[in-house]
């Protein structure tokens, strides 16, 4: 079972094809007076969902910031699909792990994000390789990925619109959407983009 496991990790390994970093837009909460000249990120602070509760600057970081700024992520997403003119995403690359440990983990009244995690449980159990996600249901997908419940690619193909996630709260875009009016937009929202 485990060879199995190992031997489709590896296929999807192999047929992922990674040259989209070379033109994706960056999407971030980061500010890009916190760069180095390398591109290295220099400001410690939270990556993750995982983070709340930890102290950032001396401060406390609270679940009300976290989903603040996890909203964002979601409209950024939302009004790249409306400047391409998508009303869906399709579901490409998945990989969830639906172990009993990970459910309890996530799922319990222990995880700070508990009542919001309750309004994703429904598309974290039945999300596949393959389904298509309507602009009004996009953001569970969004907020699962962030939160590092799944990892996927949400795309559509036919309107050249590509959303990506990396660690530590990178997103990614690919699209033929002005890159002028794209960063307008993304900057409208409060995020960063192609900040480095």
């Amino acid at each position: 079972c485990n060879k199995i496991f190992f031997s489709n990790i590896m296929k999807q390994k192999k047929e992922y094809d990674d040259s989209w970093r070379w033109t994706a837009d960056l999407i971030v909460k980061y500010a890009p007076e916190n760069y180095d000249e390398r591109g290295i990120y220099r400001k410690d602070e939270w990556t993750s969902s995982s983070d709340i509760g930890k102290v950032y600057d001396g401060k406390r970081f609270t679940r009300e910031e976290y989903l603040e700024t996890e909203d964002k992520y979601v409209q950024a997403v939302i009004r790249g699909m409306e400047l391409a003119g998508c009303s869906f995403l399709t579901v490409e690359y998945l990989f969830v792990s639906r172990k009993k440990s990970d459910m309890k983990r996530r799922f319990t009244p222990k995880n700070p994000l508990y009542e919001q995690n309750k309004d994703l449980y429904d598309m974290f159990l039945n999300i596949k390789e393959g389904m298509r996600i309507h602009i009004s249901q996009i953001e569970k997908a969004v907020r699962l990925n962030l939160r590092g419940y799944i990892d996927c690619d949400l795309t559509n193909k036919k309107k050249d619109f590509y959303v990506r996630f990396g660690f530590d709260y990178y997103m990614y875009f690919n699209s033929n959407i002005d890159k002028c009016i794209l960063k307008k937009e993304i900057e409208k929202i409060g995020l960063y983009f192609n900040p480095r």
